[in-house]
């Protein structure tokens, strides 16, 4: 299908879309907020994760639903080639990005945009449990129990 817009009419468009500072970035940095913990705001680091807390070594993800391909395999795909291949590439990359983090010994929350906006509570519950967990707080809260982090090893 070809493009109902001019070049410079979708230049336009596109250069509207932002990486950063998005409304879904701007809710979930409420909602680190508030769980008492410090998180980085895009942090230059492996992958660019949009929040981490090198403290505890825990990296935020917030995905956009079309960007990242939420349900791509149940969903009608997008009509242009261009854009299956962008969307898969994104979710290539987003698996390979989280499994180099958590290789390095990061722990990698990723959201959906829909639940970020939809759910903030669920969000806010995921968080709150992770941190608990990398701070040694799991089933007797002490590293070693059942439950709780290895010292050296992944939960």
């Amino acid at each position: 299908m070809a493009d109902t817009l001019t070049p410079e009419q979708r230049s336009r468009l596109m250069s509207r879309i932002r990486s950063k500072w998005t409304s879904i970035d701007l809710k979930m940095e409420g909602i680190l907020a508030r769980s008492g913990a410090k998180f980085e705001m895009y942090p230059r680091m492996t992958g660019s994760p949009d929040f981490a807390s090198r403290r505890r070594r825990i990296t935020v993800f917030c995905d956009g639903d079309f960007w990242h391909g939420y349900k791509y395999h149940e969903r009608k795909k997008p009509a242009g080639r261009y854009w299956r291949d962008k969307i898969e590439r994104n979710m290539a990359r987003d698996r390979y990005v989280t499994r180099r983090l958590r290789r390095e010994g990061w722990s990698v929350l990723r959201f959906w945009e829909h639940d970020i906006h939809g759910d903030p509570a669920k969000c806010a519950r995921k968080v709150r449990r992770k941190l608990d967990e990398r701070r040694g707080g799991g089933v007797g809260g002490r590293p070693g129990a059942a439950g709780a982090p290895r010292r050296g090893g992944r939960p």
